[in-house]
């Protein structure tokens, strides 16, 4: 029958297509399926490769720092702490960072690869710090060598300004309660600038690492404690009589008991010439006894550094008794040789611990 046959390869026809239809679809997804499989083992190849790139340990402490297929890191024997592969049964390697003890806080650098993919990993170990205080054991010695430079510092300083606060000018010029620690302050803070001192960070630094610098600050206070030893040093060794502190009534001469002094300064002139005779006594019959002969002028501005040839006496003060009438007397010839130009002070009756400076100007 030729109507069915043909019906028949039609029929068989129909059937091959859609065999093959079927069979692409089934082709096309197992294609999907194995792609999306092979990105998915990738993906996580590449997860499982990666490593944390930043880690914070203390000595003591382990961590997994790298995990994979044929994972390494290098270098294989890092400075500060030890390395230790996993005896765990899986497919991949698992590797371990042990941290070693340190006195400082330093960084191991490591690279961790698992197949093309790298990570580094930067490990900050830190000393161990006591939950109490916040010090790591190596803490104290180092915070002892910082308190003991102050310490020495501050001796130094105090040493090397004891010349000029010990300074006769600098004691009788100046009001050493106001101005000795402004000028230790000064020298100090010149001290921590030239060395590049702060101390105060420094000791900071041993409780927390990552304390910032306090720049100008740290080192103001730094000069600021310096200079508060460098006084407590000086009062230390006063106080266990080793030093004598200098006051202005201490550096300035007094009378003996019963007595007054009495010095003479002269300003000579053109007016006069020759020796100027000076004359401190009681008067006895309108005469009183010649003490000194004076030919150069007084200069109180040097009187520090050199003998003042114009007063009589060159330094302290002439010894009279108390209750005596003291009269004084200065004298010199005229210059035009008309006669003496006599100058006179008193009589007057002197106290005990009087101290009596006179200045006479010779012209009339």
């Amino acid at each position: 029958m030729p109507g069915l046959a043909l019906q028949s390869k039609e029929s068989q026809g129909t059937l091959h297509e859609s065999g093959v239809n079927t069979m692409t679809r089934h082709f096309n997804f197992a294609t999907a399926l194995a792609v999306a499989l092979s990105l998915s083992l990738f993906m996580a190849s590449v997860v499982e490769g990666q490593a944390l790139s930043n880690l914070t340990l203390v000595p003591g402490d382990e961590k997994e720092i790298c995990t994979g297929v044929k994972a390494t890191v290098t270098p294989n024997q890092p400075k500060f702490g030890e390395l230790r592969i996993s005896d765990a049964k899986d497919p991949g390697s698992h590797i371990f960072y042990k941290a070693k003890d340190t006195s400082a806080v330093v960084i191991d650098t490591l690279e961790c690869t698992v197949g093309e993919q790298r990570q580094t990993i930067n490990i900050v170990i830190s000393p161990k710090r006591s939950l109490v205080s916040g010090f790591s054991d190596e803490a104290y010695p180092e915070a002892f060598k910082a308190l003991f430079l102050l310490f020495v510092l501050a001796i130094v300083l105090e040493s090397a300004l004891a010349i000029l606060f010990n300074w006769r000018p600098f004691v009788e010029a100046f009001n050493s309660r106001a101005v000795k620690p402004v000028v230790s302050l000064a020298f100090a803070i010149a001290l921590v600038h030239m060395f590049k001192i702060d101390l105060l960070t420094s000791l900071a630094k041993l409780i927390n690492p990552n304390v910032p610098a306090l720049d100008d600050t740290g080192r103001i206070l730094t000069a600021m404690v310096i200079a508060g030893g460098s006084a407590a040093i000086n009062n230390l060794m006063v106080g266990l009589g080793f030093r004598q502190a200098r006051t202005p009534e201490m550096v300035t001469p007094t009378p003996p008991a019963g007595k007054g002094w009495i010095s003479v300064s002269i300003i000579r002139s053109n007016k006069i010439k020759g020796p100027v005779t000076v004359a401190i006594g009681v008067a006895n019959a309108g005469q009183v006894a010649v003490v000194a002969s004076l030919e150069k002028s007084t200069t109180p501005t040097y009187r520090y550094f050199f003998r003042d040839r114009g007063r009589f006496p060159s330094s302290g003060g002439y010894a009279v008794a108390k209750g005596d009438n003291v009269t004084v007397k200065v004298s010199a010839l005229k210059a035009d040789g008309s006669g003496a130009l006599e100058k006179t002070w008193g009589p007057n009756i002197i106290a005990e611990g009087a101290i009596i400076d006179l200045t006479f100007t010779m012209c009339e």
